[in-house]
């Protein structure tokens, strides 16, 4: 559930704000199958994804829930595993209980994996709390009965670690102790940054992010600083690349193959303290790995584009395109669609080019806080806050996960590994089978009909008709050799139905020619 600190854009000292802030805590956990969450972290290892943490709305008729304090943060750790089939009506989550919780509950980080064994996730940034010192609050009764005395406490509960990274390790379901993690990096913690591994999963790019109370910081502020993470030396350095984009957070940030990493959408500040001012999604800033350098770009659309905070970008497995899903154009309490909300950004093109997407079968809700996995030919789109039309105040979150099969453009219910959910085209050895008699039928039936003399044809057409169907036939088998997607196999019904369509009219053309014949 999005916490309402991170709903408040102006920070100040506003005594209400307090109040706010901390309606968003949590104690305690509660059911993975049933409940929402936004603002959560997911990665795949291998063959298992895992979700971590998230803010959720904390159920009526719970204690802990009071007027001051109705949702939470959670330390949870959850798999899936992606080796079976399963439906997303209700996955087979497998809770990681004990050393695989997080030290701290925890909310709009981001998870990479990476480092020397490619396969530790690196949980980068985010808001913590300590659940210790939370217990001690939910059973003192003075404080629970004081929400002055409450919201100090609660806010001591906040900014526990001056930490930038953990580590998790599903080969030991533990995550490492902080002291063996690298100090450093970003001064001030931060949340909601724009994180990216490179290819090898060494180095992690950290750009930008906010700081405000759930982080420690009296004062909202967006950063433009980037930094980097050596997963292999576990060292911290900050890139002074010139030309720098303005401050900002929420960013996506999508690494393409050739080493640059684009950032889209977000919102910016001009200074600290200062309101937020939403980026525009068609200005892109682009820093080059391998060059350490920033450049811009503006993109063509032919639709509008709101703006948008809390949406995802994931570079399709052909590298042409990013897929944009999701966003809300406002950072309130109730969160309001932006539209369109499923995009494609044409890398290929230059500029680069958005479309609006259309995809078949039941789409999930409109998200926005969600998280978006690359899986074979599958997008899983797990879990995120619901947007809504601006009218209502919702601040519901969404239970479910969603399965895009990229191959057949359609939102589908069951998981396949390694298939796809498309209808399954003819086998080309079938249609060149079908192409092939239907010409030896053809050529027969010029055979019959010569042999009879029921029918006086030229050899000029045979000869024309023998050679057009010649060179369909051929044209045939090769397509059918090399085509194999569904799109592809519409050229070999084409063909098929041509060649059909010349035996038909000839066999209707000696019917015709002999029944003439008989007249005469």
């Amino acid at each position: 559930m999005l916490s309402l600190w991170s709903l408040i854009i102006n920070s100040s000292n506003n005594p209400i704000i307090f109040i706010l802030i901390f309606t968003c805590m949590i104690f305690r956990t509660y059911g993975l199958t049933s409940e929402g969450r936004g603002g959560h972290m997911t990665a795949i290892v291998k063959d298992q994804i895992y979700f971590m943490g998230g803010s959720r709305k904390i159920p009526d008729g719970d204690p802990i829930k009071s007027s001051i304090r109705g949702y939470n943060l959670s330390n949870e750790v959850f798999s899936l595993d992606l080796t079976t089939q399963f439906s997303t009506v209700n996955p087979p989550y497998v809770v990681l209980s004990g050393t695989s919780q997080m030290i701290y509950g925890s909310e709009k980080g981001y998870a990479v994996v990476g480092g020397p064994s490619k396969q530790d996730v690196y949980l980068v940034g985010g808001a913590l709390q300590n659940f210790t010192l939370l217990n001690q609050i939910d059973h003192n009764v003075t404080i629970v009965s004081n929400q002055t005395l409450m919201i100090n406490e609660l806010y001591n509960t906040w900014n526990v670690s001056d930490q930038n990274i953990f580590i998790y390790r599903p080969s030991t379901k533990s995550w490492l102790s902080p002291g063996s993690v690298a100090k450093g990096g970003p001064t001030i913690r931060r949340r909601s940054t724009s994180t990216v591994i490179d290819h090898e999963g060494r180095i992690i790019y950290i750009f930008g992010g906010r700081a405000e109370k759930d982080t420690g910081s009296l004062t909202f502020t967006c950063f433009n600083d980037l930094y980097i993470y050596d997963t292999t030396v576990s060292r911290w350095n900050k890139i002074n690349a010139a030309n720098a984009p303005s401050p900002r957070s929420h960013s996506t940030a999508t690494l393409l193959p050739n080493g640059k990493i684009l950032y889209i959408g977000g919102v910016s500040q001009d200074s600290p303290g200062e309101d937020a001012w939403p980026i525009d999604m068609t200005n892109i800033s682009v820093f080059n790995t391998n060059t350490w350098t920033w450049s811009y770009m503006i993109a063509k659309s032919s639709t509008p584009i709101q703006a948008r905070t809390g949406h995802t970008a994931t570079l399709t497995p052909d590298n042409n395109k990013i897929i944009i899903i999701g966003g809300s154009t406002s950072y309130v309490l109730g969160l309001t669609t932006a539209y369109p909300m499923f995009l494609s950004l044409d890398i290929t093109k230059e500029p680069y080019e958005y479309s609006e997407l259309s995809f078949s079968g039941i789409k999930p809700p409109p998200l926005s806080f969600h998280t978006v996995n690359l899986y074979q030919n599958y997008m899983i789109v797990a879990f995120g806050n619901i947007t809504n039309d601006g009218q209502t105040g919702t601040t519901e979150t969404n239970p479910n996960i969603y399965l895009l099969d990229l191959p057949c453009q359609s939102w589908v219910t069951v998981f396949k590994p390694g298939e796809s959910s498309c209808p399954k085209p003819p086998p080309p050895a079938l249609i060149i089978g079908l192409t092939i008699a239907c010409y030896a039928l053809f050529l027969a039936a010029i055979v019959v009909v010569k042999l009879s003399k029921r029918l006086s044809l030229t050899n000029n057409f045979i000869i024309f008709v023998t050679i057009a169907c010649s060179v369909l036939l051929i044209v045939g088998i090769i397509t059918d050799t090399i085509l194999i997607s569904p799109s592809q196999q519409i050229v070999n019904v084409i063909i098929g139905v041509t060649v059909a369509f010349f035996f038909i009219f000839m066999v209707v053309m000696c019917c015709w020619c002999a029944g003439k014949k008989k007249t005469v």
